[in-house]
């Protein structure tokens, strides 16, 4: 039984298995919009693939790393929703490539059946009985999904949903084969700060239990940042520049310094932009942390995690919070997490 984890963000997917550990875009773009790239030499042609599944197969969709990179003749299709996201028919899709992208690694999937376990995550509020029974429904049982020329066979036998901080927790104690590595951690007071792409998660475990005090879900994700920086250059006369260009910028950027570059003769330093807006988040971040905990004195380890956490003033937060730590490789801590529950939950079956 082969184990997939699975964080389906609203910008970012993050998922995992035995042989692959991969970070894609929640978003993708019907196939027939896609622009041709029958003439790509040499390596050129992008890291796209075409899907297509079997709830919804008069159409085929482009996913993949590269798709940011895309010249599309239509709109992309974003999954990113704050309200009943796991019932909408882009999150369904979505999921979907997510276990395929995996699945095209194992043979067993293009010869017969193959058969899986997934763990996922869903925000704390979103824990509760209704969104846990939906995402359920749309991962559990059988998948036939065609990656470009291969037809996969994917039979999920169990669903395993978990609040979404719990995974950064089990990520930091376990460690690659599941095993209990950080045991002080199952009698702490642990307070996470989850970052996201479109929401900021602020939970606290205590022994390893959700508290009901210490938490709150804001709608003021990473892409408040990129909004932002947009905006500001837009005002500055940058026409043209898109969230989606900001976000990659600073993906991509080195040594603090940013630059738009619409084509191959312009480029426009937004190195300011940047700065600022990462200082007004970071310092609107505190409030929100201050305002929810109330103090940290009782906090014995304060974790700072996701994707977002490498975008805000981490002098900053550590001068505010001086036992704060930054969870390394954040974007994927979660996802990392989960395929770690995943394992030792497989140990704890067997009685290691």
């Amino acid at each position: 039984m082969e184990i997939f984890s699975l964080d389906l963000g609203n910008l970012q997917t993050k998922i995992k298995s035995s042989k692959a550990e991969k970070v894609l875009p929640s978003r993708f773009i019907d196939y027939d919009d896609l622009g041709d790239q029958s003439t790509s030499l040499f390596d050129s042609k992008l890291n796209i693939n075409q899907y297509t599944t079997n709830f919804d197969s008069m159409f085929s969709y482009a996913w993949g790393e590269d798709l940011y990179k895309a010249h599309s003749k239509g709109d992309f299709i974003d999954t990113i929703q704050f309200e009943e996201r796991y019932s909408t028919h882009e999150f369904k899709l979505l999921a979907s490539f997510a276990i395929a992208e995996l699945a095209k690694d194992f043979q067993e999937a293009k010869d017969g059946i193959l058969e899986v376990t997934i763990v996922t995550g869903v925000p704390t509020n979103d824990f509760n009985e209704s969104s846990v029974k939906e995402i359920m429904k749309v991962l559990n049982g059988d998948h036939n999904i065609t990656v470009n020329e291969d037809s996969l066979n994917v039979r999920v036998k169990e669903v395993k949903v978990l609040p979404q901080p719990v995974g950064t927790v089990y990520n930091e104690m376990l460690d690659k084969e599941g095993y209990l590595q950080e045991e002080g951690y199952l009698d702490e007071q642990i307070t996470t700060v989850d970052i996201g792409g479109g929401t900021i998660l602020i939970d606290t475990l205590i022994n390893m239990n959700l508290s009901d005090t210490g938490r709150a879900q804001k709608e003021t994700g990473a892409y408040k940042i990129y909004e932002s920086i947009a905006n500001s250059c837009t005002k500055a006369n940058m026409h043209g520049i898109t969230n989606s260009n900001i976000e990659q910028i600073l993906r991509s950027s080195i040594d603090d310094q940013y630059y738009y570059k619409p084509n191959k003769n312009e480029s426009y330093e937004i190195t300011k932009h940047v700065k600022k807006a990462k200082i007004k988040y970071t310092r609107e971040l505190i409030n929100t942390i201050n305002t929810t905990l109330k103090g940290t004195s009782q906090i014995d380890t304060f974790l700072f995690t996701g994707g977002g956490a490498n975008l805000i003033n981490k002098e900053e937060i550590q001068n505010a919070y001086k036992h704060a730590i930054f969870v390394e490789n954040s974007e994927v801590a979660n996802v990392n997490g989960f395929y770690k529950y995943g394992l030792a939950s497989l140990l704890e079956e067997a009685g290691v």
